[in-house]
């Protein structure tokens, strides 16, 4: 009998991790939060059922407990926390086999500064410098919006309607906002810093699979400050951090 893969996804990793496990004959439902990354991510693959939706406990419950899924396969952004404890908790709960997939962490070079959380970040800024490029998402924008008048801040988010209207509630301006889709080179990086004339990059600890490197590589051969928010810690849950071992955990679940 077939397995049923709940494929928690949004990165690119999701579409790898999608055919690897149809490749290995399970049958895949994906979802994604937002419906350009359906499109962007998904696009080329058939052979999956791809969702744009976002869990609650209950929601998830309920789609677990109506037989969609056998195995739960997290592979959400490090950064999305929430999801990930809901959906290890659920799982734990009903007795859903669960697999944490996430990405392998990046270490930056000597002398980037370090905050643990967003709110930190914002904190330590005036004393950073004047001119800031925020390359966190949209979502979180809105710790910094109360550092506008001390400040020059620009932010890179993606070309959506979303995001757009994440950043203007955060207090962006039209000219203080760069859409722009990844991925990004080193010499894309160093050019737009350049024409910000940036002098501290804030980013996160995503990863190099989500550009990072790219980033902080450009910044500093300008020599700007790097100033890294580090991944929430979730000691509690265990995670595998390659495509093969994400698959290998599903395979011995499924027996």
């Amino acid at each position: 009998m077939t397995k049923k893969v709940l494929l928690l996804s949004g990165t690119c990793e999701g579409p790898v991790l999608a055919r690897a496990l149809t490749g290995a004959g399970f049958q895949v439902h994906a979802t994604v939060t937002r419906p350009e990354a359906r499109q962007n991510l998904f696009g080329r693959l058939t052979n999956i059922t791809v969702e744009v939706r976002g869990f609650t406990a209950e929601s998830l419950a309920d789609f677990l407990q109506a037989g969609n899924a056998d195995i739960v396969l997290d592979a959400t952004h490090p950064f999305a926390a929430r999801i990930t404890r809901i959906a290890h908790a659920v799982c734990l709960r009903l007795g859903v086999p669960y697999v944490r997939y996430e990405r392998p962490d990046w270490e930056p070079p000597e002398g980037t500064l370090f905050a643990d959380s967003f709110a930190e970040a914002a904190s330590l800024l005036p004393e950073l410098g004047r001119r800031i490029l925020l390359t966190i998402g949209a979502k979180q924008l809105k710790y910094f919006s109360s550092l506008h008048e001390r400040l020059t801040l620009f932010a890179r988010i993606l070309p959506s309607p979303i995001s757009q209207a994440q950043a203007a509630a955060a207090g962006f301006t039209a000219e203080r906002i760069i859409g722009q889709r990844p991925p990004f080179s080193e010499a894309l990086n160093q050019a737009l810093f350049q024409e910000c004339r940036a002098e501290v990059l804030v980013t996160k600890a995503s990863g190099r699979a989500g550009g990072v490197a790219e980033k902080v590589l450009a910044a500093r051969a300008l020599g700007m400050k790097v100033l890294m928010i580090r991944r929430p810690q979730l000691p509690d849950i265990a995670a595998v951090r390659s495509f093969d071992q994400a698959l290998a955990a599903c395979r011995a679940r499924s027996s």
